[in-house]
C-alpha cells in the first residue's frame, strides 16, 4: 500500500495488487487500522483472483460440460494458523458477459 520502488520484477507483481486497491479504494480508505486494511486488501485480492479464474475458457468449458469445479478463495492466517474462506463461486455462476465465451 505504498509507492516505494521495489525494482522491476517485484513492481510488476505489485501492480496487480495496486489494481485491486484501485478497484476497492473507497472501501479500503474507510478502514483506519493499517493491519485491518492490509488484511482486507488480502481478502479482496483473493476474491479478484477467483474472478480471474472464472474468466478463463478452461473454467468456463468445465462449467458448461461438467458442472464443475466449484471455485474457492481462502486466506491462511499467519498469526493464528486458521484458514478463512473469503469467496466462492459455484459452477455456472454468472460473470460479466464481456468475459463469457460463446463458442465453448
Amino acid at each position: 500500500m505504498t509507492n516505494h520502488d521495489y525494482k522491476q520484477v517485484l513492481n510488476m507483481w505489485l501492480r496487480n495488487i495496486k489494481d485491486v486497491y484501485r478497484i476497492h479504494r473507497d472501501e479500503l480508505n474507510t478502514i483506519n487500522d493499517e493491519q485491518q486494511k492490509f488484511d482486507r486488501l488480502v481478502e479482496l485480492n483473493v476474491q479478484e483472483q477467483v474472478m480471474h479464474l472464472a474468466k478463463t475458457s478452461i473454467i468456463q468449458r468445465a462449467w458448461k460440460n461438467e458442472q464443475r469445479p466449484h471455485l474457492h478463495g481462502w486466506v491462511y492466517g499467519l498469526k493464528d494458523g486458521l484458514i478463512k474462506p473469503v469467496f466462492e463461486m459455484s459452477a455456472n455462476t454468472n460473470i460479466d458477459s464481456l468475459y463469457e465465451y460463446d463458442d465453448l
